[in-house]
């Protein structure tokens, strides 16, 4: 494996690492290192999307589920999650800001990090929107960081 092969699987595991110091740690020329970082960034391509069912599948599924059955589950989680409208609100315009300043500096995130950024802010949106003494709410957003953490250290859930 050449060594430039090696700072390109760095960067893939380490999405968050500064070219500056994975040039000193392969003791490797900076702008090497900026260009095979800038490889890594751009080998990421977003999912194909998968067509949507037609319409006629979709309302065969809503007639097997009753309304009543949809309302009872949305007024209880109304009660732990607040206003659905508000919660959303609240969840959206932070990940907007989060989004906003990761491309303003240049930050490139894996995956499982921005999913588990993202499912934070869910969990943080829905302890301000709705019940903060719901214990599943603080107990996600550790689970969430700790899968990252542990990932970063070799342990893949």
């Amino acid at each position: 494996m050449t060594k430039s092969d090696k700072i390109r699987e760095y960067f893939r595991k380490h999405p968050d690492m500064t070219a500056t110091r994975v040039a000193a740690k392969f003791q490797a020329s900076k702008p090497m290192t900026y260009k095979l970082r800038k490889e890594v960034q751009e080998e990421w391509k977003p999912p194909e999307m998968l067509p949507m069912p037609p319409l006629s599948s979709w309302s065969k599924i809503l007639e097997e589920v009753e309304t009543t059955d949809v309302d009872a589950t949305l007024d209880a989680r109304a009660l732990d999650y607040g206003a659905f409208k508000d919660g959303a609100a609240l969840m959206q315009g932070i990940k907007r800001q989060m989004a906003e300043h990761a491309q303003k500096h240049g930050k490139t995130f894996a995956d499982d990090q921005w999913e588990a950024l993202e499912m934070i802010v869910h969990k943080i949106g829905r302890i301000v929107n709705g019940n903060p003494d719901k214990v599943d709410h603080w107990t996600d957003i550790a689970g969430y960081a700790k899968l990252v953490a542990d990932r970063l250290e070799g342990v893949v859930r």
